[in-house]
């Protein structure tokens, strides 16, 4: 029975064998180790849609094969495209990681094919996003040199166009240290985009119009966010309108996680103009394409602008339950972000300690240096929300103590502003709402739950169109944000000159000036002060106003 078993394992061996030979003479010949991993990458580079686990699987099994064969140009390769996947998923801290791991492995390289450009331009960009901004200069410029290096100029063109793009994040985050840093942005941005309209339309590997699309989109965002500076929301139209429909053209074949930024910043733009059921269907459309393919910072912002939109079309119940979404999820989102910062700092400290041991009296002020620009950065990206934050709260207390004197001086005015001859409403009637409209304003009847403007037409015995627009000349509001403007004064006042409602859950203070809901409540408060209640509050207490 033995002998049996082992003549037929002995059979079934050389069968093996010989399929195999026969396979191996009709494939043809076999491809060396090297190429069978460059033919792998390429073909991950040119599958779309694959699932990231999957890539992320498969390019790190090719990374560790490359090292096994001491084939640096894999191990650049495939670390490139790792890189890119890590900072989409907004990995930034795996990114660096693996930059500083590829940095040494492209050390006295030729970058021919532009993978090296690509690591330091990748790694400046996880050292920006997590707040080390001079740092990431550094490498940004790097990536820029070997850039300039590249023969094939198609190729030399679209590495430099994305440094130009990426590297304003420097710039944004040292827009409150520098006054110029603003104007930096834009000049980069348009110089990646004039340099990416210089790649040849016939080149099939560049993608050109994903690159001009995406600068598109990141200068809408810069005009959107001086949103009140004269011309800006018609510059960011422009923009964003024209990115949008190199999106929409299939011709293109635009990545799914850019076109999901793209209409998120085309429902912002839409918010900005106060056209918000636009804003809520470009929000939503960003929400389903998210849904394939998951990214928490193209979902948070979805849900801020569908919160402000409802809360705008007086769809309460639906702008609540986007703002327990937008605020759970953001708050989610920032603390990831400083313990990766955090994680990253201590690393590179501990990095600096071992090299200490063999550096010369030189390395050691220089690592003692890049130590102290690295710890700034921390302390800044820590510092500068609370220090905004604050501002907006020492605006306020200014705001009030002044007040008292602006009172005096309006008082002894004799007669209101009146907008003659807009809207064929006569000056006289005019007058009167206006009248009206102040001694409504010292009455507090705008705390009413179930105020409406049809309710106080009707009070007045006035047409809601006529007192819509005498409130959007006269206060440069409308309605809805004016009453919100006279609620959040109200408890402002009463926060700042009496001190027991300090001792109030926000719940009581939110009811006391007129709010059904909590949550409205609060995002009122901070649209219009720049500062959460709880936060004006505790400063309140703190410095025992």
């Amino acid at each position: 029975m033995k002998k049996l078993f082992y003549l037929f394992l002995t059979f079934i061996f050389f069968h093996t064998i010989s399929i195999d030979a026969q396979n191996s003479k009709q494939s043809g010949p076999t491809l060396q180790p090297e190429e069978s991993i460059d033919k792998k990458l390429k073909d991950i580079a040119t599958t779309p849609d694959i699932d990231p686990k999957l890539m992320e699987t498969q390019l790190l099994q090719l990374k560790a094969e490359s090292g096994k064969l001491n084939y640096d140009w894999g191990v650049l390769q495939s670390g490139d495209y790792l890189m890119d996947l890590y900072l989409k998923q907004s990995r930034n801290k795996e990114a660096l990681e693996l930059g500083n791991q590829l940095k040494k492995v492209a050390a006295n390289k030729k970058d021919t094919y532009g993978f090296i450009s690509n690591i330091y331009r990748r790694n400046a960009l996880a050292l920006g996003y997590l707040g080390l901004s001079d740092v990431s200069l550094k490498d940004f410029k790097t990536a820029i040199s070997y850039a300039e290096t590249i023969a094939d100029t198609d190729k030399k063109l679209y590495l430099l166009a994305l440094c130009y793009e990426n590297m304003t994040i420097y710039y944004i985050n040292k827009r409150f240290e520098n006054k110029t840093s603003k104007d930096s942005v834009v000049y980069y941005l348009n110089k990646s985009l004039e340099t990416a309209k210089q790649i040849r339309d016939n080149n099939k590997t560049i993608p050109k119009y994903d690159q001009i699309s995406f600068i598109d989109m990141r200068l809408g965002i810069f005009y959107l966010e001086q949103a009140n500076v004269k011309g800006n929301i018609d510059s960011a139209e422009k923009h964003l309108l024209e990115g949008l429909k190199i999106h929409e053209n299939k011709e293109y074949n635009i990545p799914p996680d850019n076109k999901i930024m793209m209409l998120n910043q085309v429902s912002w733009l839409y918010m900005e103009k106060k056209e918000h059921k636009k804003s809520i269907d470009f929000a939503k459309r960003a929400l389903e394409l998210e849904k394939q393919f998951n990214d928490p910072y193209h979902r948070v912002e979805s849900f801020e602008f569908l919160a402000n939109s409802y809360l705008e079309t007086g769809e309460k119940e639906k702008s609540k339950f986007y703002m327990e979404k937008y605020t759970f999820l953001k708050d989610s989102l920032s603390y990831a972000d400083k313990s990766n910062a955090d994680t990253t700092m201590k690393e590179m400290v501990a990095e600096v300690s071992d090299n200490h041991k063999k550096n010369t009296e030189k390395q050691l002020i220089f690592i003692s240096i890049f130590v102290l620009i690295a710890a700034t950065g921390i302390w800044i990206l820590w510092r500068r929300k609370n220090r905004v934050t604050h501002r907006k709260y020492e605006q306020m207390i200014e705001k009030l103590k002044n007040e008292a004197l602006k009172n005096s001086e309006e008082t002894d005015k004799n007669e209101l502003p009146v907008s003659y001859n807009r809207n064929n409403i006569a000056d006289e009637t005019e007058r009167k709402l206006l009248k009206k409209l102040e001694a409504f304003e010292n009455s507090e009847k705008f705390l009413r739950k179930d105020l409406t403007i049809s309710f106080l037409s009707n009070q007045w015995n006035t047409n809601p169109k006529y007192l819509s627009e005498i409130i959007k000349n006269n206060k440069a509001q409308n309605f809805s944000n004016y009453i919100n403007t006279l609620r959040i004064d109200y408890i402002v006042h009463k926060l700042y000159n009496d001190p027991k409602y300090r001792q109030y859950k926000i719940s009581y203070l939110a009811e006391e000036c007129g709010y059904a809901s909590r949550q409205v409540f609060v995002f009122a408060f901070k649209k219009i002060n720049g500062v959460t209640p709880s936060y004006f509050i505790q400063n309140l207490k703190n410095e025992s106003v």
